[in-house]
C-alpha cells in the first residue's frame, strides 16, 4: 500500500514538473539564429549563455542555421575553433550583424567569407533574416568577401525591384538579443535587372 501510493506522489511530481516546464517556454539560438525545434545535432567548441528569461544562446563559429522547405531548422557547416588557449579569438566589445532583405523578384544567391572561412551561404529561395557574425569576426582587420551569382532570369521585376546584404554594428539587449544600428558598416545590393556575377573583397574593423 506504501509503495502504491509512493508510486502515485512520484507521478504526479512528474507530471507537475512537465506542465511547469511547458508554462516557461523557452528558445535556443546557436550564432544569433532561432534553432529551438532543431533535432539530432552535435556542436563542439561552445559557449552558452541563459538570457534574462531563460532563453539559450549558443555560440560556435563555423555552424550556421539554414530553414528547411517546411520550416524545420538544420545545423550545417563544422567547428572552426582550436582547441588550445593561444588559438581562441579575442572577445569583441562590440556586436556585428549580418542582415538579409530578400526579394521575390530578384534572383541571385550569396556567398559570404570571412578570414578565408566561409560564414553563410544564402540560397536562391532564402527568406529576411538577422544573424549576429560577431563570433566569426576577430579585435582588428578583417577580410571579407562577397560572391553574388544570379540564377535564372526573373519573369518580372525592374530596376525598382532589390534584394539587399547588410553588415551593421550592434548592441546587446538584456534579453541577451541583438539590434543592430544603422548606418551599414558595409551594403550589397542587386536589383533584378543585374545579371552579373560579383566578387567583392573589403575589410571590416572589428572592435
Amino acid at each position: 500500500m506504501f509503495a502504491r501510493r509512493l508510486t502515485v506522489l512520484c507521478l504526479a511530481a512528474l507530471l507537475t514538473t512537465l506542465c511547469a516546464a511547458q508554462a516557461f517556454a523557452i528558445d535556443i539560438f546557436i550564432n544569433g539564429s532561432k534553432a529551438t525545434s532543431l533535432r539530432n545535432a552535435d556542436l563542439v567548441n561552445c559557449s552558452v549563455k541563459f538570457d534574462a528569461d531563460g532563453n539559450i544562446h549558443i555560440i560556435s563559429p563555423g555552424y550556421n542555421i539554414e530553414l528547411t522547405k517546411d520550416g524545420t531548422p538544420k545545423l550545417t557547416g563544422s567547428s572552426d575553433l582550436a582547441t588550445t588557449k593561444e588559438a581562441m579569438p579575442t572577445k569583441l566589445k562590440a556586436h556585428y550583424v549580418l542582415s538579409y532583405a530578400p526579394n521575390a523578384k530578384v534572383n541571385f544567391q550569396f556567398e559570404i567569407s570571412i578570414n578565408g572561412k566561409l560564414f553563410r551561404k544564402i540560397g536562391l529561395d532564402s527568406g529576411p533574416f538577422a544573424v549576429e557574425l560577431s563570433q566569426a569576426l576577430r579585435s582588428g582587420q578583417n577580410v571579407i568577401r562577397v560572391v553574388a551569382k544570379p540564377g535564372d532570369s526573373p519573369a518580372t521585376g525592374g530596376e525598382a525591384d532589390v534584394a539587399s546584404l547588410r553588415i551593421l554594428k550592434g548592441e546587446e539587449r538584456a534579453d541577451g538579443t541583438f539590434v543592430a544600428k544603422p548606418p551599414a558598416l558595409w551594403e550589397m545590393v542587386r536589383a533584378a535587372i543585374d545579371r552579373n556575377v560579383i566578387d567583392r573583397t573589403f575589410t571590416l574593423v572589428a572592435e
